[in-house]
Order: C-alpha cells, then structure tokens, then sequence
C-alpha cells in the first residue's frame, strides 16, 4: 500500500480517540489564565474576599495557570502522535475504503 494510503487511515483512526490538538500553544495558555480569571473573580464573589489585594501572588499563579495551559497541550499532541504512531504501525497493506 502507498505510504500516503496508510498514513490517511492512521491519521484518520487515531483522530476518533486522540484528536489533534487544533489551538496553538499561546492560545491554550491564554484560554487556561481567562478560565482562572473567572474561577478566582467568582469565588472572590461567592466568599466576599478581595481577589485583587495580592496582585504579584496573583501574577505569579496566573503565570503557572499560563504554563500549565502549554503543557496540556504538548501533552495531547504527544497522546495524538503515540496514537497515530500506533495506528500507522498496525495497518495492514490493504488500500483504504472509498
């Protein structure tokens, strides 16, 4: 089977259960520090505590939110290569179903 016969139903079989992750690195580091914004601002409210009396703790847990937004996403797209990687080693040499 042609190698881009196989690497099509690799991708396409590790796609169902590790999908690619499609946002940059940047982007899932922004979205984590927004969802942390809004968990500390409506705990704050919920307890009546000022969220904002400490800004450099805050920075600072913002910035490990920041790393930690990255670091989810090198882990799924190393999940997406082991997948695609075990999928492309398990095809067999038949051409794919059109």
């Amino acid at each position: 089977m042609p190698e881009h016969h196989r690497r099509a139903k690799a991708t396409a079989a590790a796609n169902k259960y590790a999908p690619r992750p499609e946002g940059s690195a940047f982007t899932y580091g922004v979205i984590a520090v927004v969802l942390a914004i809004l968990t500390i601002v409506v705990i704050g409210m919920f307890y009546g505590l000022e969220v904002f009396a400490f800004p450099v703790l805050l920075c600072s847990g913002l910035a490990v939110v920041f790393v930690l937004g990255v670091l989810l996403r090198r882990h799924r797209q190393q999940l997406h290569r082991q997948a695609f990687d075990h999928e492309f080693s398990d095809q067999d040499s038949t051409p794919p179903a059109e």
